[in-house]
């Protein structure tokens, strides 16, 4: 297996090679300064250690083993701390977004698959599990955490023309790779390695294993002048790896760790380390602090030297960055190195700044040794019988006197003035007072509180809750901005290995890797911290509320993740909408009488707009009208009455006569003549 980000040309000489040119003097003797600078830093670092070892067993409820484990109590206060103020800072991992200065309007077609293959990579490279193994190193043990970001490359040997073949006309170069000659003569071929498989892994350093410049004392790891760390691989990774030979297993086969270099001091698990394990210690420098003949502020140089070793196995510029050929000083590639450091401390002129366990130690001492007199006070007070010999059985005394007696006792008389309890001396109560203020310290110390823990600290109303909780999100803000510039630094050194190592047509039409100077990366703020089912879903109804109608949201993706926060399959739930047919055309009739029903082309509008009736309903309105204008059936006289003879012409009605209102006013007018009437 090869690295890209680390894999070297083999500068050892394996069997049957020819060996390589003597280094010179100088390059000799940076080597011996490096490794001088390497040594230090080890030497150096088995101090800071045992503090960091005593961090963990605080954490983990021991408290040390100068105290016997049956009198003294370890109130552990680092566990729940620590679990608080990890939640509070990384408990999910981000969505990175990418961005690209106005210099590469061209870049946008691509930028949406490099950022979704960049997100991709983070997550199978391993970012959840490194953060959660690098929080508790800042928080609790080192207060420094530490990541490698790299690409790993499968390879196979395969035999290539020693010909540059492109330098020649298309036709050309079928013709040789037909025929296999070149100018009538073999085709010289060479072995080159092929790669058959790659992948991206970030993976979390043991502070234990962190190199660093010990003058360094700045906040900002990289602006340090070089990092790196301690490595120990099996030997069939380290042959593949560097290039080694059988012959020299034994030599390198040398390890020279104990358990007093491991943050974890188990003797129990000191053996493991020697059961085929090559150590090596590899580092990162910018080559413009250490080599007059660098070309940019940007270019690392890779330089690895193996425990058993005196030359390094790999001394040349670091392959997760090339310079652009078209551009003199451009990089194309990671413009960071591979070794990501995050603290969220920082102490004036202090190259590793303490953790917030380390801060802390002293309160946490403290509370376990008031614990433990109390709890030596409670042992020492047990309750003590008395009783008067006057006036007991000489046969109980001696049960009594033996502690073995524990039921009813005859006496006689009152038994209050024959046996009784010595008084027990009280614990005072400002010995939890003091508990109390201990805790409080400790507590300012981490910034968290009572009511970050989930345990309530005696707040009463809420505003007074909110106070303290803003309070907390002032102070811890800072520091989860930390963590957030960390996970940026890390996308952006994988992005930086993406454009370096990925095909262009992975991304689409118009990726070009020279952009990868130019990009930007950032995380949405407090997107490190996890929200309940509820918080998310409440935001997700207020953004569709607000911004759904807009016309620029695509709703489908916003909608798939509310079903799935309300537990439903959004599969089976969410589904485009079905186009709306078009609308009837708007034809305003007018209907006269029954001869525009008789239009031929009027009907056709009403059968066209879906208004003309069914054949059922006209059948009923038929029968309806039939119904109501048929004349009525003659009147059929009795029976037994003859009917009468017809009346005379001019006598349709002969019973027909004035009118009494008539009547009336002729009988009133005056000379009582008639005003009109009826013959």
């Amino acid at each position: 297996m090869t690295e890209e980000t680390i894999q070297p040309e083999i500068t050892d000489v394996p069997t049957g090679e020819q060996p390589k040119e003597a280094a010179s003097a100088e390059t000799k003797k940076r080597w011996a300064e490096f490794r001088q600078r390497i040594e230090t830093t080890k030497s150096y670092r088995k101090k800071l250690i045992r503090n960091w070892s005593t961090n963990i067993d605080f954490r983990r409820g021991k408290t040390g083993a100068s105290q016997g484990e049956d009198e003294s109590v370890a109130v552990n206060l680092d566990w729940s701390y620590t679990k608080t103020k990890q939640a509070a800072l990384f408990s999910q991992v981000p969505k990175v977004r990418v961005a690209h200065s106005p210099e590469s309007v061209s870049a946008g077609p691509w930028l949406g698959a490099y950022e979704r293959k960049l997100n991709d990579n983070l997550v199978r490279g391993g970012i959840e599990a490194a953060m959660d193994e690098v929080m508790p190193d800042v928080i609790n043990a080192a207060g420094v955490g530490i990541v490698l970001v790299a690409a790993e490359t499968l390879t196979e040997m395969k035999e290539v023309p020693d010909v540059d073949l492109s330098i020649f006309p298309p036709e050309v170069q079928a013709e040789v790779m037909k025929t296999g000659t070149f100018f009538g003569k073999p085709i010289p071929m060479t072995q080159v390695p092929n790669p058959v498989a790659r992948r991206y892994t970030i993976r979390r350093i043991s502070p234990a294993d962190f190199l660093w410049p010990t003058d360094f004392t700045g906040s900002d790891f990289d602006n340090a002048p070089w990092l790196g760390y301690t490595g120990r691989i099996p030997w069939a990774e380290a042959a593949a790896r560097f290039g080694l030979s059988d012959v020299e297993k034994d030599k390198l086969m040398v390890e020279d760790i104990s358990s007093v270099d491991r943050l974890v001091d188990d003797t129990d698990k000191a053996s493991n380390y020697k059961d085929d394990k090559v150590g090596f210690d590899e580092i990162f420098y910018h080559e413009f602090q250490y080599d007059t003949n660098a070309k940019s502020f940007s270019t690392i140089h890779h330089l690895v030297f193996l425990h058993g070793k005196t030359e390094p196995v790999i001394d040349e510029p670091w392959k997760g960055q090339v310079l652009n050929p078209d551009k003199p000083g451009e990089i194309i590639g990671s413009l960071k190195k591979p070794v990501r450091v995050l603290t969220l401390a920082y102490l004036s002129d202090e190259d590793i700044p303490p953790s917030d366990s380390a801060v802390a130690r002293p309160q946490v001492i403290e509370l376990n040794r008031a614990r433990t007199h109390v709890n030596k006070q409670r042992a020492r007070s047990a309750p003590w019988t008395w009783f008067d010999v006057n006036r007991l059985d000489p046969a109980l005394q001696g049960a009594l006197m033996r502690g073995t007696w524990q039921h009813a006792i005859p006496v006689q008389g009152d038994g209050s003035r024959i046996i009784g309890t010595v008084q027990q001396p009280a614990i005072h109560p400002e010995n939890y007072k003091f508990d109390d203020v201990i805790k409080q310290d400790a507590q300012e110390i981490w910034t968290v509180g009572s009511n970050q823990l989930g345990v309530g600290g005696g707040v009463e109303t809420k505003g007074e809750a909110g106070i303290i909780q803003t309070n907390f999100q002032t102070k811890v803000g800072r520091e989860r901005a930390r963590v957030a510039s960390f996970v940026v630094g890390i996308a952006e050194v994988l992005g930086g290995l993406m454009c370096l190592f990925e095909e262009p047509t992975t991304f689409g039409d118009g990726f070009d890797p020279s952009l990868s100077e130019r990009l930007s990366y950032s995380i949405l703020a407090d997107s490190t911290v996890l929200v309940d089912s509820n918080q998310r879903l409440e935001r997700l109804n207020n953004f569709v509320n607000t911004y759904a109608k807009s016309g620029y949201i695509n709703i489908e993706p916003v909608l798939r993740e509310i079903a799935t926060l309300v537990g439903l399959d959004p599969n089976t739930t969410v589904a485009a909408p079905q186009p709306k047919t078009p609308p009837p055309p708007n034809i305003s009739l007018r209907l006269t009488g029954g001869e525009d029903m008789m239009n031929p082309l009027l009907l056709a509008f009403m059968l066209k707009t879906g208004q003309a009736p069914e054949p059922e309903l006209v059948e009923k309105a038929r029968a309806l009208i039939e119904s109501s204008v048929m004349p009525r059936p003659a009147m059929v006289p009795p029976q037994g009455m003859p009917p009468g003879p017809p009346p005379n012409v001019g006598e349709a009605n002969p019973d027909a006569g004035l009118l009494p209102a008539i009547t009336k006013r002729a009988e009133d007018g005056p000379q009582g003549g008639t005003t009109g009437g009826a013959q």
